[in-house]
C-alpha cells in the first residue's frame, strides 16, 4: 500500500541515487550542515551561525512551530558523508483574517547545496511540505522567500512583510541635562506575558492580516531571552515609565543586522502620550544596541531600523526629520490551494462588509474568471449561501470579473485594489454590474503579519 506524502514514512526514489523523504531526529547535524553552508556569505566565508543555532534548536522539539520530523529533505544515497543535499521545513502557525482564524503552513529555510541545483529537487520537497500542511487542515501557506522564486509553486505576493523606516543614532535627540527620562526598558519576564500579549493583540487590530501569537510563543520566548545569537530569537524589552507599572513592549532580535539594530513592534498601553515616550526610547534603544550581538566584521551600530506594520504609530510620531530613510516593503508568498474553502471560511468578514455598504442585504452572484478556470460567489440577503467552480462560457461573458491566475490573491488579502491591480495588469477586467460589488467585498486594506520564527 502506497503511504501518502504527508506521512513520515513517505519515501520517493527521485533517480541518479535521490530520495525524497521526511526528517528523522537522526537527520539533525546534516541539516544543519546544508543550512549553515548554504546561507554563508560567500563560498569563501564560514558557516552561517545563526542559523545553525537556529536549526539546533528546532530540531531539538523544544521549538513551538515545528519538530524533528518536520523537514522534507532529499537525501543523495551515493555520498558517505553530508548526504541531505536539498531540505525546508514546516512550521505552523495561526492568522487571522478580520477576526476569523485560519491555519497556515509557512515553509521556511529552503536550502540547496549549489551542485545540485536546477533538478527540480525545491518542488520536490514543497510537494511534501504542501501535502502534509493540507492535510493538517491549513487553509494557506506563506513564504517571506527570495524575489520570484516561489511564484513556480502557486504563490502570489499577497500580503505586505513590513514597512522600513531607519533613525539614525546621530539624529536622536538629547535628553536634558539632570533630567531623569520618563521613560527606561528593561528585560521581559515570564510575569510581563498577559500584557506582551494584550498589547501585541491592541497593535493588530487594525489590520485586516494578522499573525495570532499563542502564549507558548511568547513564553518560548522569554526563556530564550539570554541565547544571542540564534536566528528567529527575540529580545522582548518592557518599557516602564517613570515611578509607574510596566505600560509597553519592544521586539527585537537577539543578533542586530550588521550597523542597524533592528525593531520588529513597539507597544504602549492606551493614554500613553507617544511623542513624550519615543525620544527617551530611542536613546534607549541607542544605549542598547552597544550590548546586542554582531555579525561578524559588522563595524559599529550607527541606526534603528524599525520593520514594523503601514500604520504603526511609532512612524508619524518619528515623521521624515527622524526616519529619513523609508524602504519600499517587501512581500509575504501567499498559496491557498483550495479558494473555494478559503471564501467559505471568510464568509463572516465578506458579509460585514456587504453590512456596512450601499450594497447591505444584496442578493445576486459574483461571477470571477481566473481564465484557465473559475468561481461563483452566491449571495441571498447578504449572505454568502455557495462558493462555487464556474467556467465562463464560449459566449456572453458579461457581468464577470476577470483576473489573471493567482492575481486575485491581492486583492483577496487586501494588498491591492481593483484601480491598483487595473493599472498594473491590463488583463484585470470587471463588468460595470459588478465594480461595486467587487470594490465592497474586497478593498485595499493593510495588513501585518509578524514572522514567528
Amino acid at each position: 500500500m502506497s503511504i501518502d506524502k504527508a506521512q513520515p514514512g513517505y519515501r520517493r526514489d527521485l533517480g541518479d541515487g535521490l530520495v525524497v523523504r521526511w526528517s528523522t531526529g537522526a537527520d539533525a547535524d546534516d541539516i544543519i550542515y546544508l543550512i549553515s553552508m548554504v546561507f554563508r556569505d560567500g563560498p569563501d566565508a564560514p558557516p552561517n551561525a545563526p542559523l545553525a543555532a537556529l536549526m539546533r534548536e528546532a530540531m531539538s522539539g523544544h521549538f513551538p512551530p515545528m519538530s524533528a520530523g518536520d523537514v522534507a529533505v532529499v537525501e543523495d544515497t551515493r555520498r558517505r558523508e553530508h548526504r541531505l543535499v536539498c531540505c525546508t521545513c514546516l512550521w505552523r502557525l495561526t492568522w487571522d483574517y478580520e477576526g476569523i482564524s485560519f491555519a497556515v503552513g509557512r515553509p521556511e529555510i529552503v536550502a540547496t547545496d549549489p551542485a545540485y541545483r536546477k533538478r527540480g529537487l525545491v518542488r520536490a520537497v514543497f510537494e511534501l511540505v504542501h501535502a502534509r500542511s493540507e492535510a493538517e487542515g491549513h487553509l494557506a501557506q506563506g513564504i517571506t522567500g527570495i524575489p520570484y522564486f516561489y511564484r513556480q509553486f502557486g504563490y502570489e505576493y499577497a500580503l505586505d512583510l513590513d514597512v522600513q523606516r531607519h533613525t539614525y543614532f546621530a539624529l536622536i535627540p538629547k535628553a536634558a541635562e539632570g533630567t531623569p527620562e520618563m521613560f527606561t526598558m528593561r528585560g521581559a519576564t515570564s510575569a510581563d506575558i498577559p500584557l506582551i500579549q494584550s498589547l501585541y493583540d491592541q497593535n493588530r487590530a487594525p489590520y485586516t492580516v494578522s499573525t495570532s501569537m499563542p502564549d507558548q510563543w511568547w513564553r518560548y520566548q522569554v526563556a530564550m531571552q539570554g541565547h544571542a545569537g540564534v536566528e528567529g530569537v527575540c529580545n522582548i524589552q518592557i518599557i516602564v515609565e517613570q515611578q509607574r507599572e510596566p505600560c509597553g513592549y519592544v521586539i527585537m532580535p537577539t543578533t542586530r543586522w550588521r550597523h542597524s539594530l533592528p525593531v520588529f513592534d513597539i507597544a504602549a498601553a492606551r493614554g500613553v502620550n507617544w511623542q513624550e515616550m519615543m525620544p527617551p526610547l530611542l536613546r534607549a534603544l541607542r544605549a542598547h544596541a552597544e550590548h546586542v550581538a554582531a555579525p561578524p566584521n559588522a563595524g559599529p551600530a550607527e541606526k534603528i531600523a524599525f520593520a514594523m506594520g503601514v500604520q504603526h504609530p511609532a512612524y508619524a510620531v518619528l515623521g521624515k526629520e527622524l526616519a529619513i530613510e523609508q524602504e519600499i516593503p517587501y512581500a509575504w508568498y501567499v498559496r491557498v490551494p483550495d479558494l473555494p474553502r478559503f471564501l467559505r471560511h471568510i464568509a463572516p468578514a465578506l458579509e460585514r462588509r456587504l453590512a456596512s455598504s450601499p450594497l447591505s442585504g444584496y442578493s445576486g452572484a459574483l461571477k470571477l474568471n481566473f481564465y484557465r478556470g473559475g468561481l461563483q460567489l452566491t449571495f441571498d440577503k447578504g449572505q454568502l449561501t455557495s462558493v462555487e467552480p464556474w467556467q465562463a462560457p464560449l459566449w456572453d461573458e458579461e457581468g464577470a470579473a476577470l483576473f489573471p491566475p493567482l492575481v486575485f490573491l491581492q486583492l483577496l488579502f487586501g494588498r491591492r485594489g481593483l484601480e491598483e491591480l487595473r493599472y498594473a495588469y491590463p488583463d484585470v477586467r470587471v463588468a460595470n454590474a459588478v465594480e461595486l460589488l467587487v470594490k465592497t467585498l474586497f478593498p485595499a486594506s493593510p495588513s501585518w503579519v509578524l514572522p514567528m520564527g
